[in-house]
């Protein structure tokens, strides 16, 4: 049933980022909804262990629009390689699945 909705899934570098790709998004109609959450990272980059504080968005929106969002993000991302992954809705209500369609374009 919810196999043309997603979720994707990104990191920023701070609340500053994360608010300009979102603004951006909603601009082009292409999400419904986007949460964002600190949290802290830890990962493998350079040759070594790093620790970070970041943004975690999470992104409601319909799968056509994955590689819009995709542009969207790398373009204005600070990151080198930011994660950018499609994290894909199974099953979902109805409801939530109509809202998606009233807030994002065709």
């Amino acid at each position: 049933m919810g196999n043309e909705y997603t979720f994707i899934l990104t990191n920023c570098r701070d609340d500053r980022e994360a608010d300009f790709i979102t603004e951006l998004l909603f601009e082009k109609k292409l999400v419904a909804c986007v949460q964002t959450n600190k949290v802290h990272s830890h990962y493998y980059w350079g040759g070594k262990v790093r620790h970070d504080s970041e943004i975690r968005m999470l992104i409601k929106t319909k799968k056509c629009h994955f590689s819009e969002i995709e542009l969207v993000i790398k373009s204005i991302h600070s990151y080198e390689l930011p994660e950018i992954v499609e994290l894909p809705i199974g099953q979902g209500s109805q409801e939530f699945f109509d809202w998606v369609d009233y807030a994002v374009k065709e």
